[in-house]
């Protein structure tokens, strides 16, 4: 049965509902407990600022945070169904240090936006994780398509032969993507960069709370200013982070779909590393892409968070318990994220190009949209030359070493890598 913070009497209650009501609840606060330590931190600052607490008493407070904290990095404060969350667990453990001082930690405060600066908090801290995985994976693609960027390649549109290409497109087709995400993930970050500290249940309290100088504290850009959405506002951030996670997961659940394809035999165009692979229980001649495979699967775990805490937020405004449902989503989320954008710049690194298979899977029908532009540069209207190319199969002029005089910038013969490279180093 779990300390409550709410509760006068000492009446039962029953640990089916206790159970019922935190479930996973305080496995999720061990990921917040330090920047609900840090928050608190801030609050008392705060009132100190306003006279609600005198330097000796801040002092004393301090002191008692700094060894929690100490105390749950080394494992001697535990986080456990004892308390019914975090918040709790911090304010029991002021009570039980300094008595009566450690009663006055939550004056004018909520619960609700104390977990709100918690987890914006912790969402800031991992998108700062997950932007740098992003750089990792984008100089892993990068630096691929550098070293292949003459390496002759099937391209492909319906997964059929389409026009040749090189390896250093694809490669830099998806280091391109992920330096996106990493825009994406700055937009996000400076976002949510927004302190609801102060906001107390949604309705604000009777005393003049020095917020700017928490927001400063705490390393806000901003605060938010109105209480009531401050409140509404949880869930609605989150979504739009779990978005951010997702774009990430897409652009490797269709690198992952080509991975699958190209090491096939039937298509054996490329190998990896064998800490990769796993092999078969029954079959001795298997080499199964199993890591690969389990990285195309995470995007639905991400996208599940996603649709779960869609659906969760349809609610009036103000703070439900329903909400209480979002942390899961998120911290979730951010878990599945980090393990599996971990595991790109290592498997990346480790691709082998089978150079002769490229080269043979290279036909000379792939090379008819070249030769219609070879017929375009003497002055032959396109549709004239796609209508002549196309009726002229058969000839032997269309084999042709075409495959980098595709010139258009962004093609295959004018990768620009170079200014790939320097948007890189801007975020490094």
């Amino acid at each position: 049965m779990s300390k409550k913070l709410w509760k006068i009497k000492d009446a039962e209650t029953s640990s089916q509902i206790d159970e019922f009501l935190i479930e996973e609840d305080i496995q999720l606060d061990k990921d917040l407990f330090l920047f609900d330590i840090e928050a608190t931190t801030a609050h008392i600052k705060g009132l100190e600022s306003i006279g609600v607490l005198n330097s000796s008493e801040l002092n004393k407070l301090l002191k008692s945070l700094k060894s929690l904290s100490k105390d749950f990095e080394d494992g001697s404060f535990e986080l456990t169904t004892e308390f019914e969350d975090c918040h709790s667990a911090i304010e029991f453990y002021l009570i039980d240090q300094l008595g009566d001082l450690g009663k006055k930690v939550h004056t004018g405060r909520s619960r609700n936006d104390q977990v709100l600066v918690a987890m914006r908090l912790y969402t800031k801290s991992n998108l700062q994780l997950f932007k740098d995985l992003n750089i990792d994976i984008a100089r892993a693609f990068l630096d691929q398509a550098e070293k292949n960027k003459d390496v002759p390649m099937p391209g492909y549109t319906h997964l059929q032969r389409a026009m040749p290409s090189s390896w250093g497109l694809w490669f830099a087709s998806f280091a391109e993507s992920f330096l996106d995400n990493i825009a994406l993930t700055d937009s996000t970050m400076n976002w949510v960069d927004a302190n609801p500290l102060g906001s107390a249940a949604g309705y604000g309290v009777n005393l003049p709370l020095n917020r700017s100088l928490l927001t400063k504290i705490l390393g806000f850009k901003r605060k938010q200013i109105n209480s009531l959405y401050i409140q509404n506002s949880r869930g609605k951030y989150d979504l739009e982070v779990i978005g951010t996670l997702k774009q990430s997961l897409l652009d490797i659940r269709r690198f992952s779909w080509d991975m699958s394809l190209f090491l096939t035999e039937e298509f054996n165009l490329l190998s990896i590393d064998d800490s990769y692979t796993t092999g078969s229980s029954i079959m001795p001649n298997k080499k199964n892409p199993d890591v690969v495979e389990i990285l195309r699967a995470k995007y639905s775990i991400i996208a599940g968070h996603y649709s779960e805490l869609e659906n969760l937020l349809s609610l009036p405004s103000g703070y439900h318990r329903d909400l209480q449902l979002t942390k899961r989503s998120l911290i979730h989320s951010f878990n599945t994220a980090r393990r599996t954008l971990s595991i790109l710049p290592g498997l990346i690194k480790s691709i082998d190009i089978n150079t002769v298979n490229s080269n043979n899977a290279i036909t000379d029908e792939m090379r008819m949209t070249d030769y219609a532009y070879k017929l375009v540069e003497q002055g032959i209207p396109f549709r004239e030359a796609y209508r002549l190319t196309k009726s002229s199969k058969k000839d032997k002029d269309l084999i042709l070493k075409t495959n980098n005089s595709k010139r258009s910038p962004g093609s295959p013969g004018n990768l620009e890598l170079e200014s790939l490279r320097k948007k890189l180093n801007a975020y490094e």
